[in-house]
């Protein structure tokens, strides 16, 4: 008999957190994208500049970037399109989940997650040190 196939359905609160990552790294990616067109913009543009100058600088060959504009600029389009729709996206989520709390992720190593509920009795691991006013207190006391 064949196993029943296996699937797996993320929750709102996991959307919302997908989506948080997400749109930080494609925020990081494009602006890496819009710093290297800059930078290829600010080259061109300081070529033109010596050109007007001198008769010399005419044979100054383009940046090899500027060769990239066109691909760099589809993907800081392309970065913008996705970033808008993830924003928009994760708008609407959290307008759904609004009040409600987050039920243990599946995939992060929190205290909640790891089977450790302070609010259940369990407490949590005990620090090397404890602070001076507990410190104080337990020796005061005992």
């Amino acid at each position: 008999m064949p196993a029943q196939p296996i699937s797996v359905q993320l929750s709102k609160f996991e959307q919302i957190e997908i989506l948080r990552t997400e749109i930080e790294a494609r925020q990081e990616e494009l602006k890496k994208t819009e710093h290297q067109i800059r930078e290829c913009l600010y080259e061109i543009e300081r070529q033109r500049y010596l050109q007007t100058l001198h008769p010399l600088f005419q044979t100054i060959t383009p940046p090899a970037e500027a060769a990239n504009m066109a691909r760099h600029n589809a993907l800081r389009d392309s970065l913008t399109d996705a970033i808008q729709v993830m924003e928009h996206t994760l708008t609407g989520l959290q307008g759904e989940t609004a009040g409600q709390t987050a039920p243990p992720s599946r995939g992060l190593s929190r205290p909640a997650a790891a089977g450790l509920n302070p609010a259940a009795g369990v407490s949590a691991p005990r620090r090397k040190f404890d602070s001076f006013d507990d410190f104080k207190s337990n020796r005061a006391g005992g």
